[in-house]
């Protein structure tokens, strides 16, 4: 690896270097650690870059979201009879909810999931309220679903988007699957006081950029799978699964209790899944990873990369607007995602869109 010098610094910052909570090994116990030896820039290929979805907000509806229609709404919606369904063309029931679709493939006419959806949907939800755990986790794990035609006990072909497998996958996850029930791993904590950042609490603090410099350049760079990050430092929970990364080593500085630091610009890249944040769809027909359809977005942060005499880092130090502005904590789920009991149906409802 070439260093590229931009700039020199020679005022002193003191090393931080992590903790038990902020360990990369937490994730992953084989991790390089020689920045050397470590890449500047990696993406994950096209089949496992994790999809971009909407994240399903309680307060526009959940899973009974009908995404697929002029007026969207996931309110005070009227599911169709069965008779009705009978006599619907295949465009009118692909304009239907992903819940009513799974209800209807499995022959329910009585809606028992979309139900259950709209019993936990609320308008006055937080904005950030939804299933984006079990979104995130779901795209990690499998390739982004294709659409599909599946034939229901009736024989009536019930059409499934690309959005609706998703959202009956993410759905399911987060609600049966939570992080916890995943095995999940993680590195950094939750912020969940309001000023804990100026206050000074050490989770609001996380996740240590030297850990997250690590984690990046293993994850995506080395191991070539993606991770789940909290991108939102304070109490707020905005959970997405990265696929690219870039360093740009800006200059040299000292740091006390390290042996050598470098001035660290970098750029971590993730798929999207709020429709007001990266570009591209987060409602789609057909799958867009590779598309001009695909959502992400890019985050940038500064900060010092502090190394041992082996030239090992062992800690970092946010700088500037980056000392407010980074992940809360990184985390990935361990166990493979399976679906049974009520949503056993999704095993053969979800085809991905390439091997």
């Amino acid at each position: 690896m070439k260093f590229v010098f931009l700039m020199m610094m020679s005022s002193l910052v003191f090393a931080e270097t992590w903790d038990k909570n902020n360990d990369p090994r937490n994730l992953q116990q084989s991790y390089e650690y020689r920045l050397n030896n470590l890449p500047l820039k990696a993406s994950l290929p096209q089949k496992k870059t994790p999809w971009s979805s909407s994240f399903w907000p309680r307060n526009k509806g959940s899973i009974n979201y009908r995404w697929n229609t002029p007026l969207p709404t996931g309110f005070k919606i009227v599911s169709p009879s069965r008779s009705q369904v009978m006599s619907m063309s295949v465009k009118d029931l692909a304009a239907l909810s992903p819940a009513e679709k799974f209800d209807l493939a499995r022959g329910y006419y009585n809606y028992p999931l979309s139900s259950r959806v709209a019993a936990n949907a609320k308008k006055s939800a937080k904005s950030y309220e939804g299933v984006c755990d079990g979104w995130t986790a779901s795209a990690i794990q499998f390739t982004e679903p294709a659409p599909v035609e599946f034939r229901n006990p009736d024989g009536i072909i019930i059409p499934f988007g690309s959005s609706d497998v998703k959202a009956l996958m993410s759905y399911d996850v987060s609600i049966n699957f939570p992080k916890g029930g995943l095995g999940s791993v993680f590195v950094g904590g939750y912020c969940a006081a309001p000023f804990g950042m100026k206050l000074g609490l050490g989770n609001c603090k996380d996740i240590n950029p030297g850990a997250f410099h690590v984690i990046l350049a293993n994850q995506i760079g080395l191991l070539k799978q993606s991770f789940a990050a909290d991108v939102d430092p304070t109490k707020e929970t905005w959970n997405q699964p990265v696929y690219g990364f870039e360093f740009e080593i800006r200059g040299e500085t000292r740091s006390e209790g390290a042996a050598s630091a470098y001035i660290v610009h970098a750029k971590m890249m993730y798929s999207e899944d709020d429709p007001d944040e990266g570009g591209g769809k987060v409602f789609t027909w057909h799958p867009t990873v590779g598309t001009i359809d695909f959502a992400a977005t890019t985050m940038e942060m500064d900060y010092v990369l502090e190394l041992d005499y082996a030239g090992r880092i062992i800690g970092g130090k946010w700088l500037g607007d980056s000392r407010t502005n980074h992940p809360d904590l990184f985390w990935m789920p361990t166990k493979e995602i399976k679906f049974t009991q009520d949503f056993e149906a999704l095993n053969q409802i979800y085809k991905p869109s390439f091997n």
